[in-house]
């Protein structure tokens, strides 16, 4: 389940219309959601409020293994809304299998249809956060500065760290038949450049998609690459939809390929191989996500002049729960199960690795509540 500050954000790029699944980055988003899940750990409890539709603070406590905990802030140049845990559409809360829809960006007038100009109208976001014990801070600023250009500042400053602070940039161009990013971070002097193109028209059944990111790290003077290709099927495809993806790092000599698929409405499985071609060393992972969702709801009116009974069936399905397992030869076995209860929202989780006399790694509650 995303942290509220991350569902946020996540919101945030879609009411201004940036679509984050045409980057690099997020090539293989589809396998990561099944099997790169993290499981919370021991008791965790999120708290967020919402006074203002541009101001957000939330307040997190770690209660167990160790009593640690952050205070966030939240601010948007324009009303965010989020809704209160209780009406929130669950299923933007969890990461998971998706297919991604990119909204068009509200550009119209009263009178005349005119390109928004971002430096009258400006779309930015700004969020802090303080962690206790040890008062380590983390920042980030995004801004649009065109309808095809946006720019990401982060920063984190650990005081007990007696070190700079580490700061992080990021600049992204996005037409959407290609996008590229600039990067540069100052703590090891790393420029990165990535660039990803998509083949055919977004009405096809499928689509192809090339990638490739090239990096230098200025202080140790070395550099690398990594490459990968991937095929989806697109929202007018009336086939279950697929994803295969495969990744070539040569420096390091790593590859990995995965494939993804919806089974059912309610079932997506996933798997994905890693080698690498110099210790010859693999790993093979396999999960699944499994959704539950809501049952038809009668509702009942009565009208008091006549007596007459009305009996309203509500067929809208919506997320309500939503299981993940993965099993990997090096991680092990992880669980999770993400839900809503009445006004609150919860995710169990737990790791194990059943080749250990101790099987049970971790297990963890974590609840968020936010209004």
């Amino acid at each position: 389940m995303y942290d509220f500050m991350e569902y946020c954000l996540k919101r945030f790029y879609r009411s201004s219309g940036w679509n984050e699944e045409n980057q690099y980055s997020n090539l293989c988003s589809w396998s990561r959601a099944i099997l790169d899940f993290h499981t919370p750990r021991g008791l965790s409890l999120v708290i967020s409020k919402l006074p203002t539709p541009q101001f957000k603070p939330s307040y997190t406590l770690n209660a167990l293994p160790t009593l640690n905990g952050s205070i966030g802030y939240l601010y948007t140049s324009k009303p965010l809304e989020i809704g209160t845990s209780a009406t929130v559409d669950f299923q933007e809360l969890v990461d998971r299998f998706r297919i991604v829809i990119k909204s068009p960006t509200t550009t119209t007038t009263t009178t005349t249809t005119t390109a928004k100009d971002y430096r009258v109208t400006p779309d930015y976001l700004l969020y802090g956060r303080m962690f206790f014990p040890g008062a380590r801070l983390e920042a980030m600023y995004v801004r649009r500065i065109s309808e095809h250009l946006q720019y990401l500042v982060t920063a984190v400053n650990s005081p007990r760290a007696y070190v700079s602070p580490q700061v992080a940039m990021q600049l992204q161009y996005d037409v959407g038949k290609w996008c590229s990013e600039c990067s540069y971070t100052s703590d090891d002097g790393l420029l990165g450049l990535r660039a990803l193109y998509n083949f055919g028209q977004p009405i096809s059944t499928g689509q192809w998609s090339i990638g490739t990111e090239i990096y230098y790290g200025v202080l140790d003077k070395s550099g690398g690459l990594s490459t990968g290709i991937r095929y989806r099927t697109l929202p007018c495809s009336s086939s279950l939809p697929i994803s295969f993806t495969y990744t070539l790092n040569p420096i390091v000599g790593h590859m990995s390929s995965s494939y993804v698929t919806k089974v059912t409405e309610e079932l997506v499985m996933c798997s994905r191989f890693d080698f690498s071609i110099y210790s010859y060393e693999s790993d093979l992972a396999l999960g699944f996500e499994y959704r539950t969702k809501n049952k038809e709801k009668i509702e009942t009116d009565v009208d008091e002049e006549t007596g007459v009974v009305t009996l309203t069936v509500d067929r809208t399905e919506k997320l309500e729960g939503l299981i993940k397992a993965r099993w990997s030869i090096a991680k092990g076995l992880a669980l999770m199960w993400e839900g809503k209860f009445k006004n609150t929202l919860f995710s169990l989780g737990l790791t194990a690795d059943l080749k250990s006399t101790s099987p049970i790694r971790t297990i963890g509650v974590e609840v968020q509540y936010f209004s």
